[in-house]
């Protein structure tokens, strides 16, 4: 036995489909410009916080905690 759809779920999806042709969608040349800004300033973003958290960890370690400059590790003594 099928049931069939509420008519309140029809009505809705009638309507959306009417407003949805109502919408003026944008070229292909608009969308692919607008994602290269879009990347392009999500790319500065994180540049900035990666500068931003490196300066920060350096003040931190180096004034806050006074823990001195890594240095790379001693090699091993060949015999």
């Amino acid at each position: 036995m099928a049931t069939r759809p509420a008519p309140g779920f029809l009505r809705f999806t009638q309507e959306s489909w009417q407003e949805l042709r109502k919408v003026t969608w944008p070229s292909r040349e608009t969308v692919i410009r607008l994602t290269v800004i879009v990347l392009i300033i999500s790319a500065i973003v994180a540049a900035y916080i990666l500068l931003f958290d490196n300066v920060f960890h350096l003040l931190v370690d180096r004034w806050v905690l006074n823990t001195p400059e890594t240095t790379p590790a001693p090699l091993p003594v060949q015999q």
